[in-house]
């Protein structure tokens, strides 16, 4: 046998033990795997005629091991620490403490009060108009306090913002809340 035979038989040997160890490790994923079908057994039909869908029972998941705040409780734990931060001037605080309490319960008018107070602290005065807005189109007819503090808010960032006659027509709808 010649050099470049046993070359090419030495190239042979190789590629097919490097063919056979790709095989022996390259079966198949656990994503290529076919699904596992179960067969249903038939379901008799309702002596009555009618057909019955049979629902899969649901099976609740275990109750979690640590008891986590109602979010009731975690809106008013977030407020009395935004309340905190205002009074010690940290406005950004604040803000982050009400916006957290907003992501819980966003229908809260109370809530977006609070933030347009702060942003009013901020001088935000765009911002004191949109979230007391809010605040008032989430209080409903009822709230006729919450909603003439929202309006005498309006006002003064509207003054702030020199529309005085858009402050006039605030004021007048504060006015006729009470």
């Amino acid at each position: 046998m010649s050099d470049s035979h046993v070359r090419i038989l030495l190239r042979m040997t190789a590629l097919a033990g490097l063919a056979l160890v790709l095989q022996a490790c390259g079966g198949m994923s656990r994503s290529d795997r076919p699904a596992e079908v179960q067969e249903r057994t038939a379901v008799p039909a309702p002596a009555d005629g009618g057909s019955d869908v049979q629902i899969a029972a649901y099976t609740p998941p275990a109750q979690p091991q640590i008891a986590r705040p109602k979010p009731k409780r975690a809106v008013s734990v977030l407020m009395k620490r935004a309340d905190e931060q205002r009074r010690g001037g940290d406005l950004d605080g604040a803000t982050v403490s009400l916006e957290r309490a907003l992501r819980i319960s966003p229908e809260d008018a109370v809530l977006w009060h609070e933030l347009a107070e702060v942003r009013m602290a901020q001088r935000q005065y765009d911002g004191v108009v949109q979230l007391a807005a809010k605040s008032n189109a989430l209080a409903g007819p009822q709230a006729g306090i919450l909603r003439g503090s929202n309006w005498r808010l309006i006002a003064q960032a509207r003054r702030a913002q020199g529309d005085v006659a858009g402050a006039r027509d605030a004021e007048r709808r504060a006015a006729s809340l009470h």
